[in-house]
């Protein structure tokens, strides 16, 4: 029956705004950064958490030992999208071809969405394939940074090259702030993907949203899901790929 109401108001609905949080990332068998005991272990190879790690203030002070975690514990870890992603995807195409459209808003620095085809992703902490010269602006991969002995530099200026994510302590860049807030504004339907209301995106950004749709779907519960229009306790993986066809 769950799913059926929730068809049937993605199906009625022509501008709907995804929040896709960390539980996404977890669908994928990838650990996030600060799960236990994953956090722990990190803390224990490398003497400081996860946080300082991927820290601005670390980067520029110990570029070397930030190179080693970034490449260790980010790039090589990967990841590939999950069904989830894929069904984003297709009901992406699917509003295009009826003049609606589907936005989705993240803090994963994964490029899963875009991997799994998603063309309107607004991610606020950047991505971990974008990464730049920080002389001349070349763009380099992420096996390029793997490939790279210590702290990788351009091969055409030889400047060092600065990873494609936003770091801990810098701030968010205000016209993406703005893109969230509008297109939430805007939605006649919020879909809160793997995470809670509570979480940093969600609770920044869904107070922009005025309609009466607003679905949660996350598989662990938090005190603020009453606050949903709808709540469905399950995997993004297992519920979306039955939903959107």
């Amino acid at each position: 029956m769950a799913y059926e109401i929730l068809k049937k108001m993605i199906d009625e609905s022509q501008k709907i705004m995804v929040f896709s949080g960390m539980g996404m990332i977890r669908e994928s068998g990838i650990a996030y950064f600060r799960d236990e005991p994953y956090a722990y272990q990190i803390e224990a190879e490398y003497g400081v958490s996860p946080e300082e790690l991927l820290s601005a203030q670390f980067y520029n002070s110990r570029p070397g030992s930030f190179y080693n975690f970034y490449k260790k514990e980010v790039l090589s870890r990967g990841g590939e999208p999950n069904p989830a992603h894929y069904a984003l995807a297709r009901l992406e195409a699917q509003k295009k071809k009826t003049g609606g459209y589907v936005t989705v808003a993240t803090r994963s620095i994964s490029g899963m969405h875009q991997a799994a085809g998603v063309k309107n992703v607004i991610e606020l902490h950047g991505n971990f394939h974008n990464n730049r010269c920080t002389g001349c602006g070349k763009e380099f991969s992420p096996e390029y940074i793997l490939k790279s002995h210590g702290i990788p530099h351009c091969d055409k200026c030889q400047s060092a090259i600065r990873p494609g994510i936003l770091l801990a302590g810098e701030m968010l860049d205000n016209g993406l702030i703005t893109k969230v807030a509008n297109e939430t504004e805007a939605a006649d339907m919020l879909l809160v993907i793997g995470t809670h209301l509570d979480a940093y995106l969600t609770k920044r950004f869904r107070l922009y949203y005025t309609g009466d749709k607003l679905v949660l779907i996350n598989n662990e519960t938090h005190p603020t899901d009453r606050e949903a229009d709808m709540v469905i306790y399950e995997k993004v993986s297992d519920v979306l790929p039955e939903v959107i066809q």
